[in-house]
């Protein structure tokens, strides 16, 4: 008689602890692993999109105050021309952002996604237009070399002339006082 009062109070306790569970999970912004809605650029690495920042999984593009120099040796604003290229490249489409591995954000606290624009990668797209350098290190089934292999080959974006890659040039600019 004791053991099945115990088995009774076990049960609603689980059943309360699944409600509440299953009330509170879909509120907490970590568990939500996919965002969809229009993007806002904040730069060739970084869209907002549903309200949160994801930074683009497998590629480190040009920041957006980084300046590139050209074949004939002029400078020109490429983080800016990067951005603008992804702002028209995402005019008026949806994307959705998923999550890499559920919850991955940087040191900046953004998560780290692999977002799409209706079918179209926006990392390979980002690659493959000459706007960023490929992390060799990322999932083989998000490795964007081959699309970067492309750009330079066809000479695209920061491909045609000299840059610093993004990851050099960002402490550089922290060390000289500079955001």
């Amino acid at each position: 008689m004791r053991r099945s009062r115990y088995q009774f109070q076990f049960v609603r306790l689980a059943a309360v602890i699944g409600i509440v569970l299953f009330v509170c999970l879909p509120f907490w912004p970590e568990l939500d692993r996919e965002h969809t809605d229009q993007a806002n650029v904040i730069d060739a690495n970084t869209i907002e999109v549903g309200g949160e920042q994801h930074r683009l999984y497998g590629v480190d593009a040009v920041e957006i105050d980084q300046r590139c120099r050209r074949r004939d040796s002029t400078t020109w604003p490429c983080g800016r021309e990067a951005a603008a290229a992804l702002i028209k490249f995402l005019e008026g489409r949806k994307v959705t952002c998923e999550v890499w591995q559920g919850t991955t954000r940087d040191a900046h606290g953004r998560f780290v996604s692999v977002c799409y624009a209706g079918g179209d990668d926006i990392s390979s797209w980002v690659a493959k237009n000459g706007w960023a350098v490929a992390d060799r290190d990322a999932n083989r089934l998000y490795n964007y070399t081959s699309d970067e292999g492309t750009a330079r080959f066809l000479r695209r974006g920061i491909w045609d002339g000299t840059f610093d890659p993004p990851a050099e040039w960002r402490p550089r600019q922290q060390a000289a006082g500079q955001p």
